[in-house]
């Protein structure tokens, strides 16, 4: 009998924060009481995947980021949207790395960025501001929405922010 091959679907980006939790884990629950986050989120649910090109660092231009840390469960998914960014050409159009993990409060709000499950990053920022319609590339943006980001250059008002791509909705 020939053996069958079963594929795992693709992960589905969760809507709000229950299912966020659910899906990456309760980030919150690794506070310590001095509100800083125990390294044991980091070791038990990051991983660091290696970049196909390398991506100046927004804040230090100087620096190049090679490598970048996010949630274990989108390693693949973020290695094949760079890899796809790369084979599509499109890898020119990413000006700066603006981060990914990094355990903070949203810069427009008061809840948790989603940043802080390594579950988002930020592009080209320094043309990309909150608030405004910014630059990024309509190529860049299909990339990552069609592996299940939402895009923040969708959202209106305020929000919007289109640096931010996020693996997950209404949160």
């Amino acid at each position: 009998m020939a053996q069958i091959e079963v594929l795992r679907a693709p992960l589905p980006p969760p809507h709000g924060l229950d299912q966020v939790i659910a899906t990456f884990g309760d980030v919150c629950a690794y506070l310590r009481d001095d509100h800083s986050l125990d390294p044991r989120w980091q070791r038990g649910q990051l991983v660091t995947i290696p970049l196909p090109f390398p991506i100046v660092l927004s804040w230090d231009r100087s620096r190049y980021v090679e490598r970048i840390p996010c949630h274990k469960l989108l390693k693949s998914t973020f290695e094949e949207v760079f890899q796809e960014l790369m084979k599509a050409g499109l890898h020119s159009k990413i000006t700066s790395f603006g981060g990914c993990f990094c355990f903070r409060p949203q810069r427009s709000g008061t809840k948790l960025s989603t940043h802080s499950w390594g579950i988002a990053i930020d592009l080209n920022p320094e043309s990309n501001l909150q608030g405004t319609a910014g630059d990024m590339d309509p190529g860049i943006v299909m990339m990552f929405t069609k592996a299940g980001f939402a895009w923040g250059g969708d959202w209106q008002g305020r929000a919007r922010d289109p640096m931010h791509f996020q693996f997950c909705t209404g949160y």
